[in-house]
C-alpha cells in the first residue's frame, strides 16, 4: 500500500487483505513470486511501449510505481456434455488496464481475438510464450493508435478437448490508483484532438466494474 493513501475505494478494493488458502503450503509463496516476476515483466514491456511511441524509455515508470494490478487464475470447469450452439466460455470483451499478460494452459484451445478486418482469429498457445493484450487505458493513452484487444473464449468440439477443464493465469496490469491517463503528445498529429478525456486509473477501473453490476 502506498504511504498516505486514504481513498476508501482503493483501500477496500485494491488493498484489502488477501484471503489465502490453507493448503497447499507452497501456494502462497509461489503465487507471490509469480506476481513479483510478472509485475517486473510488465514494467519492462512498458519501457518497450514507450520507445515504440517515440517517448523516453522510462516515460511510463512514474505511472506504475505502485500499480493496482491483479493476478487471477481463470478456471473453466470440465463439461459433462457439449454446450448449446453458440454458447461461449467467456464473452467478447476488452481488458480495462494498460496491458494483460496471459499464461495459457499448454495445448488449450478456444481463445480468439478480433482482427482489424473484423474477423475472429484463434490464438493457439505457444510453448514458453505469453499472450500480451493491449488494454483500454493504453488505447486512451495512444488516442486509439493502439487499440485494446477484443477477445473471447469459445467452446471447441469435444474431439479438440472442448469438454476438458481449461485453466490460465491472467495478469491485468493497471497503473497507480491516482495515475492520470491522458492522450500522449506523440500520438496526436498537428491539429488532431484527443478522442478521450483524461481519467484517473483507479476511479476509471472502479467505474468499469460498477457498470457491470446491476
Amino acid at each position: 500500500m502506498p504511504p498516505g493513501l486514504t481513498d476508501q475505494e482503493a483501500l477496500s478494493f485494491c488493498y484489502a487483505a488477501t484471503i489465502w488458502p490453507e493448503a497447499p503450503e507452497e501456494f502462497r509463496p509461489a503465487w507471490e513470486a509469480y506476481y513479483r516476476a510478472i509485475t517486473d515483466l510488465a514494467a519492462r514491456i512498458m519501457k518497450v511501449f514507450a520507445v515504440a511511441l517515440d517517448l523516453p524509455e522510462d516515460y511510463f515508470q512514474s505511472y506504475i510505481g505502485a500499480p493496482i494490478s491483479a493476478l487471477r487464475a481463470l478456471n473453466y470447469p470440465e463439461l459433462s456434455a457439449p454446450p448449446p450452439e453458440g454458447q461461449l466460455r467467456a464473452g467478447a470483451h476488452t481488458d480495462y488496464g494498460s496491458l494483460t499478460i496471459l499464461l495459457p494452459q499448454p495445448g488449450s484451445k478456444g481463445l480468439e481475438i478480433m482482427t482489424p478486418e473484423g474477423a475472429w482469429r484463434e490464438v493457439p498457445p505457444v510453448d514458453g510464450a505469453f499472450v500480451i493484450n493491449i488494454g483500454d487505458l493504453m488505447a486512451r493513452w495512444t488516442n486509439d493508435r493502439w487499440v485494446s484487444t477484443l477477445h473471447r473464449v469459445v467452446n471447441v468440439s469435444p474431439d479438440e478437448g472442448g469438454l476438458d477443464r481449461r485453466q490460465s493465469l491472467a495478469f491485468f496490469h493497471q497503473p497507480d490508483w491516482f495515475a492520470s491517463i491522458e492522450t500522449l503528445p506523440s500520438c496526436l498529429a498537428e491539429g488532431e484532438a484527443p478522442k478521450y478525456e483524461p481519467v484517473l486509473s483507479g476511479p476509471y477501473l472502479m467505474g468499469k466494474f460498477k457498470s457491470t453490476v446491476k
